[in-house]
């Protein structure tokens, strides 16, 4: 069914009192799902929702369930995807690659996706997130999206809001659709079928999908090297290259080209150092392959029904991703031992190199294993009261080999070693170790093997029905109790560990359970037909939520929602509400550690950047994070000439307190905001400062966590505190406006929209007590004003959609004196020619071209770190044109 004054095809915030009472309650056994209420027949308790049906879905052009999402303004780039580049909200530790959403920009972990209204087990093996790709496109009815703070209808993660797919059930026939998509450097194929039958007291859907996506390299998108002199930036590349670099002091001695062997101190001259381009040697998008299967089935018997829906997703990724490469400190025993003639009496030297040959194709790559399957029923008991229940058994399994890292001790050793056999040679290109000795080679190139394991399982009880007659019409409650066990277990096997290269072993299990109960009371204090002056409807919307956990406490949370239509086209709606996130079971799991070694963003380093050691991790003491949230909104419908018209605004405020987040490594970008966790290196003058720096460094160099090679305790000038943890507060304030007008003419049916997510304020505070601090429009933060605007034609069978997509200029503050980034406009577009069902062999066939960035805009410029662009904002896909022709039999 079209929901008019979509803009375009992605969005409608209109919700009324009549929208709720068209529901019809006899049609509960076909599982009406309405997103943001816990009662039948009745809308979203005064939230705005955003609806996005079948054929909007098929009119974008999008393939997946996280590209349609992500058309929407209120949908923010920031935190979990699948670009190999991390960003902000901790977004490196996505380490398989799951496509995440994230409302507003508050949080990955902070929007609740939903599958017919009830939980998955989340992915991710370092990171609790949750896949919106897990379900097949081809099995997708509508997705729908309560852009408000619903924890008293679903109870936590819902902060930001909710994002409930919806799949199709009533359905006969089959289709087949296959789809080519490509880009410069990349390409995709999807093939889907699916079957469907009904039959009086029941039916049977099933979909299947198969999607495959190739790798994007960075050497295919010039934007992606780190010599960003062409952009207007440093040349960024590291100096860890292969050959290296003799370093000392701030002075470079480049090796030559060859294999190192046979060097004299006469051919080691200061000068431009020998450098390496991570960001054209790896990818900007991984190879990904999924296929993915859904079955529903339903019956009835009189008063009583039963379901089934079960699903699985079966993905599987690698990227190509730089080489390992460290600051190795070679004593004087080494058989190759050379120093420049500069430095005659040095025992030892430190070489940046690369291991490059050594390490010729790095590689990371997973798979993400994820099913469900929930059973139902549901009874009739009369007077429109209905009890049902279900029982869900949801698990997701993941694994990552995490390549490009050497085993320090091993290597180490090798540097030290004065017998040629068993030594390694650092100061050529690496072709006379992989030659020489590759036993050591395979020794010291080494792997971290992580698998991660959440299973959840739910049982769920609730009844609803009209408790007596008001004035208004009927007064309506829902009352339920739900179970949730959930547990999370990991298991990491390193080789990087031991200097024997023997496999070190660590096993993780955390476990929980929660008991909810909830209810929610509908009260329509005034209908159409008391013919009130100034009040054509009035409805009144109470829920609240009670959760007891075993591990930190309960919370309970209430929300109201208010809906007052003073004319028949307008309806003033309010919401008022409290949202909790309880910690994942990954965030409080403190024996994932993990600890690198790398070059840190640094306004006042040399070049930007200074050399440090970030560690993230879990915190065993994390406390659930809570919030405030309150909207209040207008939707105009007009009759008359301006019929076909809608207009939505509503603006919305978020307090939210206690978050759960990490501290990224570029902290030292904000020494003001993020000073409490950072450590730098104390000046030589302070020689106890100094000393007790030194011996911190020396404890991380010694952790077994530690996946970079072991460097110089004197290299390293700044240490990150990146663990989880309650870092303080966030407050939003913004306003979302849609517009949308459909005409039909002679000339065929045309439609226009505007859908546009505005933030007016954004503070944050990293710790009690701290003052707030206005991060909005600012680098790793949300932007201020975001937007899709769409044209749309239908007649006879063509059908033609046209969209812009627009993000506002921000401030970049990875550099200094920050720069302002310029603005950003894409433009979208999909042609479909559809041949009825009455033209013999093309009939059910359907032809589309379908085309994303048409204009192929690059990304504006931003330096941060070694890069030059900002990828929790844009995408480095560029333009995207795909094919798609399908059958319906």
């Amino acid at each position: 069914m079209r929901r008019p004054g979509l803009f375009g095809a992605c969005a409608l915030v209109a919700v009324s009192t009549a929208t709720a009472q068209e529901v019809n309650t006899e049609q509960v056994v076909e599982q009406v799902v309405v997103t943001g209420t816990s009662i039948r027949g009745v809308a979203s308790a005064g939230a705005p929702v955003i609806a996005m049906d079948r054929e909007e879905l098929v009119s974008t052009g999008l393939a997946t369930s996280s590209d349609l999402a992500r058309a929407l303004p209120q949908v923010l780039n920031l935190g979990a995807d699948e670009s190999r580049l991390g960003g902000a909200q901790d977004g490196a530790a996505n380490a398989t690659r799951v496509s995440g959403i994230n409302l507003r920009g508050i949080g990955n972990e902070a929007t609740l996706l939903l599958i017919n209204g009830r939980r998955l087990a989340p992915a991710g093996i370092i990171k609790s997130l949750y896949d919106p790709n897990v379900i097949a496109s081809a099995a997708i009815e509508r997705l729908e999206v309560v852009v408000d703070g619903a924890s008293a209808i679903y109870g936590s993660d819902a902060v930001a809001g909710v994002v409930n797919i919806i799949t199709r059930n009533d359905f006969d026939g089959a289709e087949t659709l296959a789809r080519y998509g490509v880009a410069d450097g990349t390409s995709q194929k999807i093939i889907s079928q699916n079957f469907g039958f009904t039959w009086d007291s029941g039916s049977v859907f099933a979909a299947y999908e198969h999607n495959e996506r190739d790798n994007l390299s960075g050497a295919d998108r010039a934007f992606a090297s780190q010599d960003r002199r062409a952009r207007g930036g440093s040349d960024a590349r590291p100096n860890l290259a292969s050959p290296g670099n003799i370093v000392s002091g701030t002075t470079r001695y480049p090796l030559p080209a060859g294999p190192g062997t046979g060097l004299s101190p006469d051919q080691l001259t200061a000068g431009a150092a020998n450098r390496f381009d991570e960001g054209r040697f790896a990818d900007l998008l991984p190879n990904q392959e999924r296929d993915s299967f859904f079955v529903d089935a339903r019956q009835e018997f009189g008063r009583f029904d039963v379901w089934y829906q079960g699903w699985y997703s079966e993905r599987e990724f690698d990227e190509r991703v730089a080489p390992a490469s460290g600051q190795l400190r070679v004593p004087n025993t080494n058989p190759w031992f050379v120093a420049p003639a500069a430095l005659p009496s040095a025992t030892f030297v430190n070489v940046e190199y690369r291991f490059l040959a050594e390490d010729a194709d790095p590689r990371l790559e997973g798979y993400e294993n994820a099913q469900q399957n929930a059973i139902g029923a549901g009874f009739d008991m009369g007077n429109d009261w209905r009890i049902e229940g279900y029982a869900n058994l949801s698990k997701n399994r993941g694994f990552q080999r995490r390549g490009a890292i050497t085993n320090g001790a091993a290597l180490n050793a090798a540097l030290a070693s004065s017998d040629p056999a068993t030594a390694f040679n650092p100061f050529g290109d690496g072709s006379f170790n992989v030659t020489n000795n590759p036993a050591l080679v395979d020794l010291i190139i080494a792997n971290r093997d992580t698998w991660g394991t959440s299973e959840a399982r739910d049982l769920a009880l609730k009844a609803d029905g009209p408790l007596w007659q008001l004035p208004g019409g009927d007064l309506r409650v829902a009352i339920g109790v739900e179970r949730h066990d959930n547990e999370f277990r990991q298991t990491l096997k390193a080789n990087n560990v031991l200097p024997s290269g023997e496999i070190t072993t660590k096993n993780i299990l955390n476990r929980r359970h929660n008991t909810s109960l909830f209810g929610e009371v509908f009260v329509p204090i005034v209908s159409e037909e008391q013919a009130v002056p100034g009040i054509h409807s009035l409805s009144l919307s109470v829920a609240a939520r009670r959760e007891e956990y075993s591990d930190f406490g309960s919370t309970t949370d209430p929300k109201i929602g208010l809906i007052w239509r003073p004319i028949e086209s307008l309806t003033a709606r309010a919401t008022y509400g409290t949202s909790f996130r309880a910690p994942s079971l990954v965030d409080t799991s403190e024996q994932i550690h993990n600890i690198f070694i790398q070059n840190l963003t640094d306004p006042n380093g040399p070049g930007g950047v200074t050399r440090g050691i970030y560690h993230n991790g879990g915190r065993a003491t994390l406390q659930p994070e809570e919030a405030t949230t309150w909207s209040v909104g207008l939707d105009w419908r007009p009759m008359g000439a301006l019929q076909g018209l809608t207009a939505s605004v509503t603006y919305y405020d978020v307090d939210y307190s206690d978050r759960i987040d990490v501290v990224l490594n570029t902290a030292l970008t904000n020494a003001s905001v993020y000073g409490p966790y950072v450590i730098r290196r104390p000046p030589a003058s302070d020689v106890a400062g100094t000393a007790a720096f030194n011996a911190l460094v020396a404890e991380f160099l010694a952790n077994p966590d530690l996946q970079s090679p072991a460097e110089p305790v004197t290299n390293i000038n700044a240490i990150i505190d990146g663990r989880r943890a309650n870092l303080g507060s966030m407050k939003q304030q913004g306003v979302d406006l849609n517009l949308g007008y459909s005409v039909p003419t002679s000339l065929g049916d045309w439609r226009v929209g505007l859908d546009v997510a505005k933030i007016l304020d954004l503070t944050r505070s990293i710790a009690p007590g701290l003052p707030f601090v206005d991060v909005l429009d600012t680098f790793s933060n949300p932007v201020d004003l975001r937007a899709r605007a769409s044209a749309g034609w239908r007649m006879n069978g063509w059908a033609a959609n046209l969209y812009l997509n627009y993000i506002d200029s921000y401030r970049n503050t990875a550099v200094t004196p920050n720069v302002e980034v310029d603005d950003y406009k894409t433009v979208d577009a999909a042609v479909t020619y559809d041949f009825g069902d009455e033209r013999g062999a093309l009939s059910g066939v359907s032809l589309s071209i379908n085309g994303q960035n048409l204009l192929d805009e690059d990304p504006p410029v931003v330096l941060n770190g070694m890069v030059s662009w900002d990828n929790q904002n844009v995408s480095p896909l560029g333009r995207f044109v795909s094919f798609v022709v399908s059958k319906r039999w």
